[in-house]
């Protein structure tokens, strides 16, 4: 697919599968009716909707009416805090009278979507605790535990980070939640009501990909996916939000989405990332194990060729082994000693190579905060990321052109 450059940056955005793409044609052109006409094209439509989202549910082995469909992955997580947020505060359920001021707990490393809405709300009066991590980018389960208080409504983590690709251990997070929620609402639990707050939502747009998301055995109560990280269309994602979870919308009009996300349901890119969803459940195992073994690979030839290069966000022991117990198979962040990663950046595109130095979602600051919360040195970091079509001799040719560069030593 890329004949004449090389693309490593599968975590800013994964190409469209041309098996999505045949997908999406047919209910671009033949049918494209909207869902919510009466007549036989709009139903038609209408039933291609539930189906997709039938697949969508089915992938993280939810119900279809869990699943409501978002223009991506940043509107998912802001419709996961802040609906949250005025289903406990804003909407007339008895907590707006009792609880004096909205908590809201986040990590320092979310993505920026989160970090800014948390921004926004805290503005607005809510409460924010930012858990700090380690240097591996893991949060303490202690320090979450003393950071829930009853005023909070959400603690959102992510399951993959998308700048260091570290794995929060989340079935873990989750019962700390929940044991938390069930000290703080006994009175509800005696009275016979199952507790509410606080919620868990994660934001597992980069896990989707390479590990199985099983909302049940999680343990969380909301979950966002990204068509453009599974190789479907930009655009389109979706949250999941467990049944019973007090959530109000954010978008108002025409009550789609049963009234969660207003705005004609965009079909073709729905389909698509139905589809694209299907295919990852399909190929999951199997190319997990593959891109772990480039990742590894390229890893030790880098070190053969650079030995001081340091791999952010992983343990010492992992780096030793390549480990990938705490990280995704796909996304490796260096810091290399001595470059300028943007001018670095810029030396392997005009050799055809695309890498990046943050995430894509930061362009307009200078560092990385996520690399600033572990202690890595952001100014010489360079972000790695595998994906379906990169190859082998891919690897190997990307490796031939770092090791020129750092040879010549013309990097700054």
């Amino acid at each position: 697919m890329f004949k004449r450059r090389i693309y490593l940056d599968y975590a800013s955005l994964t190409p469209i599968d041309p098996s999505v793409l045949r997908e999406m044609k047919r209910f671009s052109a033949p049918k494209y009716a909207n869902p919510s006409s009466l007549y036989g094209e709009g139903v038609n439509a209408k039933k291609a909707l539930e189906e997709s989202r039938k697949k969508v549910g089915e992938f993280i082995h939810g119900h279809s009416d869990e699943i409501v469909f978002t223009s991506g992955g940043t509107e998912s997580n802001g419709l996961a805090l802040e609906g949250v947020y005025r289903a406990a505060y804003v909407a007339q359920d008895g907590l707006r009278n009792d609880i004096e001021k909205p908590h809201l707990i986040i990590s320092a490393v979310e993505h920026s979507s989160v970090i800014e809405y948390a921004n926004m709300m805290e503005k607005h009066g809510v409460e924010v605790t930012r858990l700090g991590v380690d240097s591996c980018g893991l949060i303490s389960l202690d320090e979450l535990k003393k950071a829930i208080k009853p005023n909070t409504f959400l603690v959102s983590i992510m399951t993959v980070n998308n700048e260091i690709g570290n794995v929060q251990p989340i079935r873990e997070i989750a019962k700390v939640i929940r044991r938390a929620k069930e000290e703080l609402n006994r009175d509800r639990l005696a009275e016979g009501l199952s507790p509410k707050y606080p919620l868990f939502h994660t934001d597992a747009a980069q896990a989707a990909l390479y590990f199985d998301l099983n909302v049940e055995k999680l343990g969380v109560d909301l979950l966002t996916l990204d068509g453009s990280k599974i190789y479907g269309p930009r655009g389109i994602g979706a949250l999941y939000v467990k049944r019973g979870t007090p959530i109000e919308p954010i978008i108002y009009g025409g009550g789609q989405e049963k009234g969660m996300r207003s705005g004609t349901e965009n079909i073709p890119a729905i389909a698509g990332f139905a589809k694209a969803s299907e295919l990852a459940a399909a190929d999951r195992e199997n190319e997990a194990v593959r891109i772990e073994g480039l990742n590894r690979d390229f890893l030790q030839d880098l070190l053969k060729i650079r030995p001081d290069i340091s791999v952010n966000g992983w343990s010492k022991v992992s780096v030793e082994d390549q480990s990938f117990a705490f990280a995704t198979p796909h996304i490796l962040n260096v810091s290399i000693p001595g470059i300028d990663n943007e001018f670095f950046v810029l030396q392997l595109d005009a050799k055809g190579i695309a890498v990046s130095t943050k995430s894509s979602c930061l362009r307009d600051q200078d560092e990385s905060y996520a690399l600033k919360a572990i202690g890595a040195d952001s100014k010489t970091s360079i972000r790695f990321s595998f994906g379906r079509w990169t190859s082998k001799s891919d690897v190997r040719a990307v490796l031939r052109r770092i090791g020129a560069l750092l040879t010549l030593g013309n990097f700054h």
